[in-house]
């Protein structure tokens, strides 16, 4: 076992190791020029990383672990394929950095309050 992935096991839990991983494996068929149809599962993938806690980690990247994992899962294909892999690592960071701006909203960033009646509007 590499130094750093033995630091990555200290610092996440079961599901966020079988979260990465899956998504891993997903890029790897992708990669091989499999069908896409894993990719439809991603996003699924995504919010169970996020609500494991993920992305409270601290110094973290998540397109990072994830080429990381990917390098080690299929190195044949990552190594060849290294534009692709950027690019799939990058759209599945950016669903992740969505999902989480997202997540951590609350009600007052999206709009202001409304009465909600005529009568709380006003001292009527």
């Amino acid at each position: 076992m590499k130094m750093n992935e033995t630091k990555i096991n200290e610092d996440t839990n079961p599901e966020i190791e079988a979260d990465l991983n899956e998504l891993a494996k997903i890029c790897c068929r992708s990669l091989a020029g499999e069908s896409d149809a894993g990719m439809d599962r991603s996003e699924n993938l995504l919010k169970s990383l996020l609500m494991s806690g993920y992305v409270g980690k601290k110094n973290r990247s998540f397109q990072v672990d994830l080429e990381n994992r990917v390098k080690e899962q299929c190195r044949d294909c990552a190594m060849h394929r290294g534009g692709a892999l950027s690019s799939i690592s990058e759209k599945l960071a950016k669903k992740f950095a969505d999902l989480a701006r997202w997540e951590s909203r609350s009600p007052s960033d999206a709009s202001p309050s409304k009465p909600a009646n005529i009568s709380s509007a006003t001292d009527a």
